[in-house]
């Protein structure tokens, strides 16, 4: 089984590729998406949250409003860390099955955006690097997840360089066009790469 990382920044599309995979029957694993799972009330981590971030990451319900915690751990680079120290562990979890629920699969991807961070590539066999203009990363963050700019700046101000990201990468998709043009890349790459 070859296991291939997707990184990138955000706003670069990852997510874009992930999608495009899996509707090409590709296993992916989306370690953002296990991440806000691990915030259910019946999840040790939920405790742990409180504890760290205050009952102030509540909502109404007394689920954790995302938002909460972004405006907390955006806003303080030491919370930020904090917060990756508890989730991550359990991601890591998380992906080690997946793994093992795939592993008659010829090849799996696994969406982490930390990768480089947290020093996950040696759990894989390639990095697949998406990256963009940032510019365009700034446009589709606005556009899509309704970020203002100077919220878009932020963000992007707290990952790792992308010239460093491109260096380490196996390989590197530049997605500044269309999720056409996106996809078209991407049948290719199966065929070349012998995904399949």
């Amino acid at each position: 089984m070859k296991k291939i990382a997707i990184t990138g920044t955000i706003g670069s599309g990852k997510s874009t590729v992930a999608i495009l995979l899996r509707r090409k029957h590709f296993p992916v694993f989306d370690a953002d998406s296990y991440a806000k799972s691990c915030y259910r009330k019946n999840h040790p981590l939920y405790q742990d949250l409180i504890h760290t971030f205050s009952i102030g990451i509540l909502d109404e319900q007394e689920e954790i409003s995302k938002q909460n915690l972004a405006q907390i751990v955006f806003s303080d680079e030491k919370k930020r860390k904090q917060l990756n120290e508890l989730v991550h562990p359990y991601v890591k979890e998380g992906l080690l099955n997946f793994f093992k629920l795939n592993k008659d699969k010829k090849t799996v991807f696994a969406e982490v955006p930390l990768l480089y961070e947290v020093g996950w590539e040696n759990l894989f066999d390639e990095v697949l690097l998406v990256t963009c203009e940032d510019e365009i990363a700034l446009e589709r963050l606005q556009e899509y997840r309704n970020f203002t700019r100077e919220e878009a700046l932020k963000r992007l101000a707290t990952q790792i360089d992308k010239m460093e990201q491109i260096e380490k990468a196996n390989t590197v998709i530049y997605n500044n066009g269309t999720i056409v043009e996106l996809n078209e890349l991407l049948d290719k790459m199966v065929k070349v790469e012998k995904w399949n």
